[in-house]
């Protein structure tokens, strides 16, 4: 089962957005870490099967995604708050 990198972001008007730094335009948000994290696996499976059937693009490691300046500049992203998780990619083939 593949897994990708979700980065979680507190929202200034208080709950989480996370973001999928491999699966562009994929984020979900939610009131609490936990309730974002749940939302999330679902959202990225349902994302990828529509966007990507059976062949998602492959994950990167954080310390590439950390590297990539441009994605983080475009979500706002703020290394210092942001919370990393690991979120299945549930009912698919693909490997890591």
């Amino acid at each position: 089962m593949a897994h990708y990198i979700s980065v979680l972001m507190p929202r200034s008007a208080g709950g989480w957005r996370a973001l999928f730094p491999d699966i562009p335009d994929c984020e979900v948000e939610g009131d609490s870490i936990d309730a974002t994290v749940l939302r999330a696996a679902g959202v990225l499976t349902e994302y990828v099967q529509s966007r990507y059937g059976d062949g998602p693009p492959s994950p990167r490691e954080l310390v590439e995604i950390k590297a990539d300046d441009q994605w983080a500049s475009s979500h706002a992203i703020d290394w210092t708050k942001a919370v990393v998780t690991m979120v299945p990619l549930r009912g698919t083939n693909a490997h890591t």
